[in-house]
């Protein structure tokens, strides 16, 4: 062994000088072992002086200064960073990340110039099979070959991840792929990305010589990708122009409208669905939906089929759609605002939602409304009455409040109530006339009155009347309760009162005409 390569963008420089290392810092502990890479393979633990293996095998050495487990020998870098890492979870939409494959045929360096060269690896490749997907996770595999290798070819992954949890895809940048080492410096094929590209540790004819000082690293480029799509809804009135994402209606009335889905981002979309939620009130009319893109310029009429929930909801496929320019359309349709639409006094609006799901992503939505307007109407008018005070009487002139109720409707609220007693006393205000007290002081007749009060339009009114006022009498502290029935004054009773008036009449009559005569 005579040298490492130095990386001194992944990791701290190493400086050797024959076969003794010696670090310029602190000794790397190496990473914790990932899943991924493979297969199961001999392994060596690194130290100074250890030889090599006894045969050609590729990244088998653990516990290597600034390297630490050579099995996990692909990473990647984000733009501008300094170190290589493996996942990359915050990969953004526009980043050209450099993926790097660590490649070290780890057989003994004596091996290399003897009779066979049985330490050299032959026909040695490199590959890098990249996603195709669009997904919100991603993972590249690294395959490192050779026909003399044991095992033939080993493995590793790297994981990837969208700073934003979105969808995205990585697509290779043709003329990228590198290989650099301590005796190579060279552009390689773009093949890297499909059937592998040979490489070598001194020139590009598939030989790599076992050694430390043969490491070398491939490196390409791959950009991220990430879907971007935006919809946009409007309405406006039939035979009108201006477009708005509100319109004032009236039942029977005829409304236009357009929703715009653009492919903003840089990946194609497929198979866009859009769905149009019409709200009750208004109904889609019949072969309206029309749909204007770059192959329909004119606009593509779509059959009955495509309104459903008795024309109530569009569902339709709208195509595919590249990034840029070409990736906009228009879905177009007309609907007939219902007479149920409006209601008795009031205006009511209606909101009318479109969505669009590219195949495979999530779905965006947006929305536009009419306000159908209500028919005219009086506004009904505040009422608030008094409609009922009783009274219970008890012993040493007392009486109880015993019943209240009022009416307070369209507007009105009640406030209080007021009881005038009816003996110049003091009057009781409260929010709970029921159960209410007073003694009166003397005996004799007193009319009890409730006032009911009420707020109206910020405005403070009252209302009383008969059913809200009581009479009551007091003899000796005891009430005085009226009859409950009327005398009985049949026919025969008024003529017996008449006959006895007569005949009492009749005798005074005589006696003082008598005294007169005598």
């Amino acid at each position: 062994m005579k040298k490492f390569l130095s990386r001194f963008s992944k990791r701290a420089k190493l400086v050797v000088v024959g076969a003794v290392v010696a670090l310029t810092g602190a000794v790397v502990i190496p990473a914790a072992v990932k899943a991924g890479f493979g297969p199961d393979r001999e392994t060596k633990v690194y130290s100074q002086g250890v030889p090599g293996f006894d045969h050609v095998t590729f990244n088998s050495f653990t516990n290597v200064p600034n390297i630490g487990d050579e099995r996990q020998f692909f990473n990647g870098k984000y733009p501008n960073a300094a170190a290589y890492s493996d996942p990359m979870p915050e990969v953004k939409d526009g980043d050209v990340l450099t993926l790097e494959v660590y490649v070290h045929n780890g057989a003994d360096s004596a091996l290399n110039d003897i009779a066979g060269q049985p330490g050299v690896a032959k026909n040695t490749k490199v590959r890098v099979a990249l996603p195709t997907t669009i997904a919100k996770s991603q993972q590249a595999t690294a395959y490192i070959s050779a026909d003399n290798a044991v095992p033939t070819e080993v493995y590793d992954t790297l994981d990837l991840g969208a700073a934003n949890g979105g969808m995205f895809q990585v697509e290779y940048v043709p003329g990228s792929a590198h290989i650099q080492g301590n005796h190579i410096n060279s552009a390689i094929s773009d093949s890297v990305v499909t059937t592998g590209a040979t490489i070598g540790s001194e020139s590009l004819n598939g030989d790599v010589r076992g050694c430390f000082d043969e490491v070398t690293y491939v490196t390409i480029q791959v950009k991220v990708k990430m879907p971007r799509y935006s919809l946009e809804k409007e309405v406006r009135a039939a035979g009108t122009s201006q477009w708005g994402e509100t319109l004032n209606v009236k039942a029977g009335d005829t409304t236009e409208w357009i929703s715009t889905f653009s492919n903003t981002g840089d990946t194609v979309l497929k198979s866009v669905n859009f769905i149009d939620q019409v709200p009750a009130g208004m109904t889609v009319v019949p072969g309206s939906v029309k749909l204007i893109n770059g192959n329909y310029p004119n606009g593509y009429v779509y059959t009955a089929n495509a309104v459903q929930d008795n024309g109530r909801t569009i569902n339709v496929d709208i195509g595919d759609y590249n990034p840029g320019a070409p990736g906009v359309a228009y879905v177009m349709y007309q609907t007939k605002i219902d007479p149920i639409a409006a209601d008795q006094c009031s205006n009511k609006t209606l909101v009318n939602k479109a969505f669009a799901t590219p195949e495979g992503f999530g779905a965006i939505w947006d929305d536009a409304n009419v306000v159908v307007a209500g028919n005219v109407c009086q506004p009904n008018q505040p009422v608030y009455t008094c409609d009922l005070f009783d009274l219970t009487t008890g012993g040493n002139r007392t009486v109880t409040a015993s019943n209240f109720k009022y009416t307070a409707t369209n507007g009105a609220t009640f406030k209080h109530a007021v009881i005038n007693w009816g003996d110049n006393s003091a009057q009781l205000t409260t929010n709970n006339v029921v159960g209410q007290t007073h003694q009166f002081a003397k005996d004799g007749t007193y009319t009890v009155r409730t006032t009911a009060f009420f707020t109206v339009n910020g405005q403070e009114v009252s209302a009383n009347g008969a059913n809200c006022a009581k009479t009551v009498t007091f003899t000796n502290g005891v009430p005085v309760t009226p009859p409950t029935t009327l005398v009985n004054t049949g026919a025969g009773d008024v003529l017996g009162i008449f006959a006895a008036v007569t005949v009492a009449g009749a005798m005074a009559h005589r006696l003082v005409l008598a005294r007169r005569i005598g």
